[in-house]
């Protein structure tokens, strides 16, 4: 990882030798390049990848990558009936310009980087407001470099008034008040969240199993330091009563007494100017070109996103000690990264156009086990929001959305009583684990059985009312509205044998409804394959 880190450093030495140096390349080039960096890979190892997965595959994982849901019938059916051969590619510039895009991006953002703010009460009224400030970043294709700058600059004095903290929360002030606004909680959350590195060792001691030391902790802490409680606060623990003090660039370490300057991982300390900002500081060298670990964490997470997990695992692990697998692959995502201006649309290309994201979830050959070397496709847990607006996309529920504040959550509707039931604190995809309570509520849960009643379900009352679709059609319609796919000829045989043995227009639509309960909570629907 070193060397990786080294390497990154010499080829972006400054902006200017940065711009002759690496050059923007088109996607194609990149994707292609990574593929090449695998397929050797593949080769040194003994590998046999798997083959390119199918367009019914394809359409559903990119959906639920991109969209934050399933695809609907008619997107299934419009993509499998388009000739042209670059349609893999049109439909992510598609659905790179949908706003179930910038929705669903918001959700994954909001969660790397206040993934706390669920588990206290307090904090979640802060939710709604980040992700409104998230939103306007995304849809209005802010780079990623500026994004997170305005994130470590927003403005934090509260002055004397505690309601200052909830009106605050429409910027990223939620990112500091999530971790309660103490230097120290600060400088791990930031070097953990946009540089990949853990420092939270380093607080009271050296890092046992790192290079980090504990002044280099307190150096980062400092950044932080001027934070303070106003003068004349009624309550001295509210955030709200905190304010910012201008011109402080130094932190004493509680269990030392020692006081400890401003200084980058680096070792270097900033330039300062009369009463300049320590937070400015900081995010001119965090977001700086030539930032070793910037770029490398931000292409880290997106592989996270869309593989499962990232070249470097965990994502926010940047060590010696646990090196990437492909470090080639990271570096080159990296510098072209930065070569396309922080843009993350153009990560989502470079990795969607892949050849190793379009590999099939099936395994075709035991050596593509190792989830390290990228072989094939893995089955991905779905996030509560994408489990839920897939449920509601397959079976046709209305969403109803606050018009005063789109992006709060009624905890009473059927929605907020579903994320809040299948929340879940795995940091990875691959770890999500179903738990009983939230089987039962798939299996027996109101919302799931009026979603393959007729009474309520719009996609169900539509295909077995509609009197112009055979029996095999109208199964083709559910497979193809829960799982993207048609039924395989077993699986059609089957359903048809069910249909079969009714013998009431009532009973076969209550057997059409078991058969769609079936598909809804079968793993095949719950996974990203």
């Amino acid at each position: 990882m070193l060397v990786f880190l080294t390497g990154l450093v010499l080829g972006m030495l400054s902006d200017d030798t940065a711009s002759r140096a690496i050059m923007p390349r088109p996607v194609v080039e990149v994707a292609a390049e990574i593929d090449q960096h695998f397929t050797r890979s593949w080769q040194e190892n003994n590998i046999q990848p798997a083959p390119y997965c199918t367009d019914e595959e394809f359409v559903r994982r990119l959906y639920l990558d991109l969209a934050g849901r399933i695809p609907a019938v008619s997107e299934v059916r419009e993509f499998l009936e388009d000739p042209r051969p670059d349609k893999r590619q049109q439909l992510v510039d598609n659905l790179l310009d949908h706003p179930a895009f910038v929705r669903h991006f918001t959700i994954l953002w909001r969660n790397a980087l206040i993934p706390d703010a669920f588990s206290d009460q307090q904090l979640r009224a802060l939710i709604p407001g980040f992700e409104a400030w998230l939103w306007a970043q995304f849809s209005s294709g802010k780079p990623y470099d500026q994004m997170v700058r305005e994130l470590i600059t927003t403005p934090l004095d509260f002055g004397n008034n505690p309601d200052g903290v909830l009106g605050s929360a429409s910027t990223p002030s939620a990112f500091f008040l999530a971790r309660r606004i103490q230097p120290e909680n600060l400088a791990t959350g930031t070097s953990r969240a946009f540089l990949g590195v853990r420092l939270d060792c380093a607080q009271c001691h050296d890092h046992p199993f790192d290079k980090w030391k504990q002044p280099q902790f307190w150096g980062m802490a400092a950044f932080f330091g001027g934070f303070a409680t106003s003068p004349g606060a009624p309550d001295e623990n509210a955030m709200g009563a905190i304010r910012e003090r201008d011109g402080v660039h130094s932190i004493r370490i509680p269990s030392t007494g020692e006081t400890v300057n401003a200084a980058f991982l680096t070792g270097e300390q900033p330039l300062w100017a009369g009463n300049g900002s320590s937070r400015s500081k900081l995010a001119d060298w965090i977001t700086a070109r030539d930032n070793p670990w910037f770029a490398a964490m931000a292409a880290n997470r997106m592989w996270a996103l869309f593989f499962g997990q990232g070249i470097v695992h965990p994502i926010d692990d940047f060590s010696d000690n646990n090196p990437a697998s492909h470090p080639e692959v990271l570096e080159l995502l990296a510098k072209q990264f930065v070569a396309h201006d922080f843009d993350l649309r153009f990560l989502v290309r470079t990795l969607t156009a892949t050849r190793v994201y379009q590999t099939t979830s099936r395994l075709t050959d035991p050596s593509q086990n190792d989830p390290t070397q990228f072989a094939r496709s893995a089955l991905r847990g779905l996030t509560p929001e994408q489990v839920f607006d897939s449920l509601a996309e397959a079976t046709g529920y209305y969403q109803p959305y606050r018009t005063d504040n789109p992006f709060v959550i009624d905890t009473d509707s059927p929605r907020g009583r579903f994320l809040e039931l299948f929340r879940d604190e795995a940091e990875s995809p691959l770890l999500r684990e179903t738990t009983i309570l939230q089987a039962l509520a798939m299996m027996n849960g109101q919302f799931i059985s009026e979603a393959t009643g007729t009474d309520k379900s719009q996609t169900l009352r539509a295909i077995t009312e509609f009197p112009l679709m055979s029996d095999q059609e109208k199964l083709e319609t559910l497979f193809l509205a829960a799982f993207s796919r048609r039924p395989t000829a077993e699986e059609l045989q089957q359903c048809q044998q069910i249909l079969a043995g009714t013998q009431t227009p009532q009973q076969r639509t209550l057997a059409s409804g078991d058969i769609f309960w079936a598909l809804l909570n079968s793993s095949e629907f719950l996974l990203n394959h």
